[in-house]
């Protein structure tokens, strides 16, 4: 059933304290839109499980301005399920009491065939009013299975969390899955972990060989090839569309800002673009060695900053 005026999906979107910046960043590659709450409407259909901040989408299947004409429409095109709940959506702004919210669950539950079943249905639905209009349809939560990567065989105290590396990923892969990516400083593989589980293609590149061992047993551990290779950043010949870089800053023995600027110098080499992270603002210095600075965010843990830059 098409909607009057609502898009096709409704994303419900959630973002722990400090990571704002970085969700806004993600939804604006992946659906070319500025996020302006916590929610958002998109024709595009995403998995809801892709990204950490999205905790559910619903598919609309019936919009109306008024409770009234929703349940006609859904009267008139009932759904026919084997199992479903039906569950409602709560967003700020919205005056309906519990009564009334559960009063209308049920009035919707009755018209649709099948079981009611609130423990393992096979279909969830889920019913909200939101920006004046009515909606039903097909609800789909995140499955979380990305949290599983917290408990990766090697892991450092220094590395990305999985929440931070899979935003990353998701901007460099964006809605172009084909794309020639490369970690040319991968450490234990964090971000080649998740670019892969997101649809991207992608191949690492460590120095230290025993680090690079580590990477390969923990992409192995998921299931994945050990798209790793071993060697310096300079000696990479092939060309990428990206290269993500979590700039090393020596956490065991300090890295001299000119190894920093031509590990920066050498990504531009071998990339169209860059998507780096880094512990302090360096447009300055991407600037330097021939960077356009496109869009810039930040993840905040604490008293700790982490910088993501868009480059090409």
């Amino acid at each position: 059933m098409k909607t009057e005026t609502m898009d096709g999906y409704l994303y419900i979107i959630n973002y722990a304290e400090g990571e704002e910046s970085l969700c806004r960043l993600e939804m604006k590659v992946l659906f070319n839109q500025e996020l302006t709450g916590k929610y958002l409407f998109s024709s595009l259909a995403i998995d809801p499980s892709r990204s950490v901040f999205i905790k559910e989408r619903l598919t609309i299947l019936y919009s109306h301005p008024t409770y009234e004409g929703l349940y006609q429409q859904v009267k008139e095109n009932p759904l026919n399920l084997e199992t479903f709940k039906c569950l409602f959506l709560r967003f700020k702004g919205q005056e309906l009491s519990y009564q009334e919210r559960l009063k209308r669950l049920k009035d919707i539950g009755f018209l649709i065939g099948g079981e009611a079943d609130m423990y393992q249905p096979k279909q969830v639905l889920g019913l909200t009013v939101i920006e004046g209009r009515w909606l039903f349809g097909i609800l789909e939560a995140n499955s979380n299975e990305w949290a599983s990567h917290e408990n990766k065989p090697h892991s450092y105290s220094f590395s990305l969390s999985v929440r931070v590396s899979r935003a990353v990923a998701n901007i460099a892969v964006g809605r172009h899955p084909h794309r020639q990516i490369i970690d040319p400083c991968c450490g234990a593989g964090t971000v080649i972990l998740e670019v892969l589980t997101v649809g991207g293609k992608i191949v690492g590149n460590e120095l230290n060989p025993k680090v690079a061992q580590k990477a390969i047993e923990n992409l192995k551990h998921y299931g994945y090839e050990p798209v790793i290779q071993i060697g310096d950043i300079q000696d990479i010949k092939e060309h990428y569309e990206v290269a993500i870089l979590d700039l090393p800053y020596g956490h065991f023995n300090p890295i001299e800002p000119e190894v920093q600027r031509m590990i920066i110098k050498e990504a531009r080499r071998i990339a169209d673009e860059l998507i780096i992270v880094t512990q302090v603002n360096m447009n300055q210095q991407l600037k330097e060695v021939g960077f356009e600075v496109l869009e810039q965010c930040t993840a905040v843990k604490g008293k700790f900053t982490r910088y993501i830059t868009m480059c090409r």
